[in-house]
């Protein structure tokens, strides 16, 4: 059996190859379970470097890695330069790219790939069990750099609304809520540090609606009807992530914010378009007058998406698929 890397910051063996381990949060392991078992039907057996003792036939890197060796190297290219600046700039060791971004996909050394998702279909249950009315969860999280298209200030905006305006219709989720929101840069990073060394010895509480982490994001959802969806940066071609699948799979109904281009890839009419609305007070407005016979309709039209060929490239299996295949006949296999 050859021996492949999988090169990715806080990634290890033990946790992407088992499905069952305590990580693996919302089947976010899935995929690169799927890789690993697809590359061994070829002979080829995926490691990460924390395994791996001699060197192996060829190497995979999450994000552009500084990392120079003599075997072929190819590149999972998920994340933006925006949160990833080393990102912006992809070297030409690499023999082939597997990316989002639609602006770069050639069919030949570039591949389009998406964020891949375990793909479930919803229960069509209308208000019945949703007992709380709309939610955000993310991480309070800032860009290392400045971009004018980063959406964390925009889900801060959303969060400050609504617990100004409408706090009985709002639950916030996450990571690093219990501290203010953070700053970009250096100085971000001490201010960080700041708060944490304050909460030690003062009660903080900056954002009322806060309640705490969640192990699966799928139990909130599940009990919610709306959810602030916003991707991490905005107007990138392609970049969609996990989290409008999230909201599909729980049968709760996003609003988006995030890619130029997502009704080429999702139908408009499964999620409600945050670009539409002026503010965070019209949006509200038009949550409100949602009756239940609408909400059931976007359920309806979320579960025929995730039923057909469209919804199939999200997908653990394609994403898996694609991958190996591409390795495997760029190396004459």
């Amino acid at each position: 059996m050859n021996e492949c890397a999988l090169l990715g910051q806080g990634l290890c063996l033990d946790n992407i190859l088992s499905i069952e381990d305590p990580g693996n949060r919302d089947g976010c392991y899935e995929p690169y379970v799927f890789l690993a078992q697809r590359f061994r039907d070829y002979g080829y057996a995926l490691h990460t470097r924390d395994i791996i003792k001699s060197l192996p036939v060829f190497e995979i890197h999450m994000d552009v890695n500084v990392h120079t060796s003599n075997v072929p190297a190819f590149l999972l290219l998920l994340e933006t330069p925006a949160i990833q600046p080393t990102n912006s700039d992809v070297p030409s060791r690499y023999r082939k790219v597997f990316t989002w971004d639609d602006t770069r996909v050639d069919g030949n050394r570039f591949i389009k790939i998406n964020f891949p998702n375990p793909l479930a279909i919803p229960d069509v249950d209308g208000f019945r069990s949703r007992d709380h009315f709309c939610c955000l969860i993310a991480g309070n999280k800032a860009v290392t750099q400045y971009d004018s298209r980063e959406l964390y200030s925009e889900r801060v905006k959303a969060i400050r609304w609504f617990e100004k305006n409408a706090p009985q219709d709002f639950d916030l989720y996450g990571m690093g809520w219990e501290f203010p929101p953070l700053k970009m840069g250096v100085s971000g990073k001490i201010i960080k540090r700041l708060w944490q060394y304050l909460a030690r010895l003062i009660s903080l509480r900056p954002f009322p609606s806060y309640r705490g982490r969640v192990d699966h994001k799928y139990r909130v959802l599940a009990r919610t009807r709306f959810s602030i969806c916003y991707e991490n940066v905005r107007d990138m071609s392609g970049y969609i992530t996990e989290k409008i699948f999230d909201c599909f799979f729980a049968g709760c109904i996003p609003v988006y914010w995030g890619a130029s281009n997502v009704d080429s890839h999702i139908p408009a009419d499964c999620f409600i378009d945050r670009r539409k609305f002026r503010d965070t007070k019209q949006v509200y407005e038009f949550l409100k007058s949602i009756s239940e016979e609408d909400f059931i309709g976007y359920q309806k039209r979320i579960a025929a998406f995730l039923e057909s060929s469209k919804a199939y490239p999200f997908s653990s299996e394609y994403f898996a698929e694609t991958i190996v295949s591409t390795i495997v006949q760029d190396l004459g296999g």
